[in-house]
């Protein structure tokens, strides 16, 4: 039963795929080349690749083709796979039916729910993780830091390393004492002059002159 399967399956997986050169005449791709179909240039070494889904390349040896797109592949690009669609002879592009869209009929309701069912779980999965680090992982580590960390200097521990800073550091010299200060007092004496007569006492003792003895 597993070996009847089998065939089936290739089947189907290569069923979407179309040679563009099927429905092109390759010797006429290349005008005015004596070169083997699909080559031209120097030595006959560069590839034809098929517009629009390729380019040329430079390798490690030779030149190649690289096709631009995850649908296209060959030596020239030529291997379309139109998915569940098929190639038109007309325009040579995959025709989709109605369930499947895109340029090579690559996306489909089934597909994108499952793109959208990745994704869900993904940012399910990541959340989670999230989760279980904030809860277990983090605390640790926060609790680890605090017992490694020092504890802070109170402010008695604070004072005493600035007093053995002060000691440590040589002070400056004292400035000299200052001189004493000298108080000089002056004492006027004001004496109040009158235009009045002096008094009887006082004129009797100025006229009255000292009397000496021998």
């Amino acid at each position: 039963m597993r070996l009847f399967l089998f065939p089936l399956f290739i089947s189907g997986v290569c069923a979407g795929k179309y040679n563009i050169f099927d429905h092109l005449n390759a010797s006429n791709l290349v005008p005015g080349s004596d070169c083997p179909p699909l080559y031209y240039g120097l030595n006959c070494k560069v590839p034809y690749c098929y517009p629009p889904g390729g380019s040329v390349q430079r390798g490690v040896e030779d030149l190649f083709c690289k096709c631009k797109k995850n649908f296209l592949s060959g030596a020239h690009c030529e291997l379309i796979d139109c998915n569940k669609g098929v190639l038109s002879n007309s325009t040579l592009r995959c025709e989709c039916p109605d369930n499947a869209w895109g340029d090579y009929c690559e996306w489909t309701i089934s597909k994108l729910l499952a793109d959208v069912i990745v994704v869900f779980y993904f940012g399910l999965f990541l959340a989670l993780i999230g989760t279980v680090y904030h809860a277990f992982i983090q605390p640790t580590t926060s609790t680890n830091n605090l017992s490694s960390t020092p504890p802070a200097p109170t402010n008695s521990g604070i004072r005493n390393q600035q007093n053995r800073t002060r000691r440590n550091t040589p002070q400056p010299p004292a400035p000299p004492a200052p001189a004493p200060e000298i108080r000089i007092v002056e004492r006027v004496v004001y004496r109040e002059n009158s235009d009045a007569p002096p008094a009887y006492d006082v004129a009797v003792a100025s006229a009255d002159p000292p009397k000496y003895t021998v």
